[in-house]
This record gives structure tokens, C-alpha cells and sequence, in this order.
């Protein structure tokens, strides 16, 4: 952007029209710049920094390393839950939704909550579809025994994974499979 400018200002001043070439250079420059970010990014350059705490959300609670939180010590039970690691992501448009070009890393998931007065929040990792499978069989545990917690990613609440777009479509959808 600056080599547009910089071109720009050169033909303005009237400068020799050789220093033209270092504008164009300029933008060359930027351009393979830009490419070459790009082409990086979309490669595995580095590695998700996993911590040795386990982090584990069972029927019967919560727990993080050594610590358990029975269901009846927390309150403000809450899943953000972007996806596994390799997922496709979805783009919305004018004609539907379609596949993105870009996968998920499966990192950008946390739960967070409140026990003992005090708020807790950790990002967690799932490596695969099974594991999705294996959280996504977790809440229908906590929807069969009405245990109050909240899930949603980016685009808001869901249930089950599913994008919901208000508090009624989300009870429409707990009498459908059973819960309410």
C-alpha cells in the first residue's frame, strides 16, 4: 500500500522517472511478501503448546488436574466449542453454506465456570472428530439430568454443536431430542 502511495506522490512532485522503478520495486516487494505469509500460514509451523494438566468433564463433574468440582460446587457452567483439530470451516453467503479453505486447530476451545467463589477458565484441545463425538455425548448427559450449563461457539449459543439463533429455537430443539 505504501509503493501505491509512494507512486502516487513521485508523479505528483515530478521526480525523474527512474525512481519509479523503486515504487514498482516496492510493491513487487510486498506483493511476494504477502504471498509468502500466506503460504506459511496455512502450513503447521508450529506446535499447539499443550499443558500436562488433564482436563476432564464427566457426568459427575469437573476436573482439572488433581482438583474435582462435583456439578453441585459449580455454577456458571459454560462450553465454547469451535471445533477439532482438521475440522472444515463453514462460509455463509448468498447461495448457502460451503466448506472454507482454512481447517481448525482444535485449540481455540475453553470451559469455564465458578466454584468456591472463585472463576476458573481453561482452553482445552480436541485432536479428532471422536473426541468432539465423545464431548458431544458428555451434554447429552447433562441435558438428560437438567445439569445447567451453556454451550456456543463464535457465532453464538448452540446446542449439541448447532448453531441456535434464539432461546426458543434452543427449547424447541431440547423437546425434539427429548430433554425438556
Amino acid at each position: 500500500m505504501g509503493s501505491v502511495v509512494l507512486l502516487g506522490f513521485l508523479k505528483l512532485v515530478k521526480v525523474p522517472d527512474y525512481y519509479e522503478f523503486y515504487g514498482i520495486g516496492l510493491l513487487v516487494l510486498g506483493l511476494l511478501c504477502m504471498i509468502g505469509g500466506r503460504i506459511m500460514a496455512k502450513g503447521n509451523l508450529f506446535r499447539i503448546g499443550l499443558s500436562d494438566t488433564e482436563l476432564v468433564a464427566a457426568e459427575n463433574g469437573v476436573r482439572v488436574g488433581e482438583e474435582f468440582y462435583s456439578h453441585d460446587r459449580l455454577t456458571d457452567l459454560a462450553f465454547w466449542v469451535e471445533g477439532y483439530d482438521g475440522q472444515p470451516t463453514l462460509r455463509y453467503g448468498r447461495f448457502g453454506v460451503s466448506r472454507g479453505r482454512r481447517s481448525l486447530s482444535g485449540a481455540e476451545n475453553k470451559i469455564h465456570f465458578r466454584a468456591n467463589g472463585k472463576k476458573h477458565l481453561y482452553q482445552f484441545y480436541l485432536p479428532d472428530q471422536g473426541s468432539m463425538s465423545q464431548l458431544g455425548q458428555v451434554f447429552r448427559i447433562y441435558y438428560e439430568r437438567q445439569i445447567p450449563f451453556r454451550e456456543c461457539n463464535q457465532g453464538g449459543p448452540t446446542f449439541l454443536f448447532r448453531q441456535v439463533r434464539s432461546k426458543n429455537e434452543l427449547e424447541e430443539m431440547k423437546k425434539r431430542e427429548g430433554f425438556a
